[in-house]
């Protein structure tokens, strides 16, 4: 008998200590990423404890809103368009990349650029691309990035959501979170 409840007990444990997300801790928002960047997090936001982006955050869940960071090295090709960059790139080329490699996605219909504008990140002369474009099922989807090459590699800070009404929602505080990059 004891035996039959301490596998469903040992299982349960195992789980909790591995849950999937949680929630940003309102007093200590900040968010170290190795010893590349900082990033306060927004207000509200749960993060996800293990994924392929460096960080990754939403607030509605990942279908409706979220924020994540990717940080490659310049000889690790982009996924889509099997480009390479280089610290030297102009942030004009870094937009282009962004746009291109957003294109080269199948299931983007009525792909827009809706607005393609030099930005700062932490300092850093970056690039502010906000597209928009229709999934499978004819549902608007917005992305905003900033991205950046440096040194260390390329760095792109996304937030995606549903146009018509998680996009304008949560916005506001994907602007804020930027604002809180610093460098190490």
């Amino acid at each position: 008998m004891m035996r039959r409840l301490l596998l469903p007990f040992m299982l349960t444990l195992l789980i909790a200590g591995c849950a999937p997300w949680s929630a940003v801790d309102p007093n200590n928002r900040l968010i170290k990423v190795k010893d590349d960047y900082t990033l306060e997090a927004p207000m509200g936001w749960v993060r996800r404890n293990y994924d392929v982006f460096d960080i990754f955050l939403s607030r509605d869940g990942p279908l409706l809103n979220f924020i994540a960071t990717d940080r490659e090295k310049h000889d690790r090709e982009l996924p889509r368009t099997k480009r390479k960059t280089s610290a030297e790139l102009l942030p004009q080329e870094v937009a282009e990349l962004v746009i291109a490699e957003q294109k080269a996605v199948d299931t983007r219909g009525s792909f827009t650029v809706l607005s393609n504008q030099p930005a700062s990140l932490g300092g850093k002369p970056a690039v502010r691309v906000h597209t928009r474009w229709k999934n499978e099922r004819g549902l608007p989807i917005e992305r905003l990035t900033y991205a950046l090459v440096d040194q260390k590699g390329r760095l792109a800070f996304i937030f995606e959501a549903p146009g018509l009404v998680y996009f304008p929602k949560a916005v506001a505080d994907f602007e804020a979170a930027i604002k809180t990059v610093v460098f190490q």
